[in-house]
Formats: C-alpha cells, sequence, structure tokens
C-alpha cells in the first residue's frame, strides 16, 4: 500500500509538472481531473507496466535499456483509452532560450510521438522524484 502511495503522488506530480512544460494534455475540470488520471497511471504503473516491460524485453535488451521509456508511453495510453476525462491532443514545447542552453520549439500532432514525448517527462520527473 506504501509503494502504491508513493507511486500515486510521484505520477501525479510527474502529470502537473508535463502539462507545465508542454501543452496538449487535456482534463477535464483539471483538478479532478489530475487526480483521477494520476490514480489511473498509478494503477496502471503497478500493474500493467510490468507486463508491458516483460513484453519489451527483448528490446530493451537489444538497445540497453534506451527503449525503457516506450512502456511507460504504452500505460500512458492504456490510461488514456480508459479514461474520458483524460486526453492527449499533441505535444506543443514552446522552446527554451537561456544562457547555457537553447531548446527548439516542438510540435508534434496527437498519436505516438506526443505519447512517447510526455512518457519521456513524465519518466524523467519520477525518477528525480524517486
Amino acid at each position: 500500500m506504501k509503494k502504491l502511495l508513493r507511486i500515486l503522488s510521484r505520477e501525479v506530480v510527474a502529470l502537473f509538472i508535463a502539462t507545465q512544460i508542454a501543452s496538449g494534455i487535456v482534463f477535464d475540470n483539471f483538478l479532478e481531473g489530475l487526480f483521477i488520471t494520476g490514480i489511473a497511471l498509478a494503477i496502471a504503473t503497478y500493474i500493467v507496466k510490468p507486463v508491458v516491460n516483460l513484453l519489451l524485453l527483448p528490446i530493451n535488451l537489444a538497445t540497453l535499456g534506451l527503449f525503457k521509456f516506450m512502456s511507460h508511453a504504452i500505460t500512458l495510453f492504456i490510461v488514456d483509452v480508459a479514461l474520458t476525462q483524460f486526453s492527449i491532443t499533441g505535444f506543443h514545447f514552446a522552446g527554451l532560450i537561456s544562457r547555457f542552453l537553447d531548446l527548439p520549439t516542438i510540435d508534434l500532432a496527437a498519436g505516438p510521438l506526443a505519447y512517447l514525448a510526455y512518457s519521456l517527462i513524465i519518466m524523467v520527473v519520477t525518477s528525480l522524484l524517486g
């Protein structure tokens, strides 16, 4: 139970940060939809992600773990299909220009690349929180 609550809190914070970094995630009734999506994503991470990791094991071994975020993208897609108050309409990153780092504008239509982009952000944030 403690592990599930830790996963839940990480996923909710990661979803919130992902919505602040890039636009394209839409919640019905933002705060309520964020928590419901976080709960669904935590349950999917706890139950579905190990099965997906097992299925993607040959790819992860061949690429030395480079495609680990793909399992999170599949989990995110499953949650998007299952919930009506959450949807990904695309990935729109405005870019970042600073003294030390310049990141270009990224604009992806709704589809597999948008799920991969959001899964990469969510995976980085959850790993930083963990």
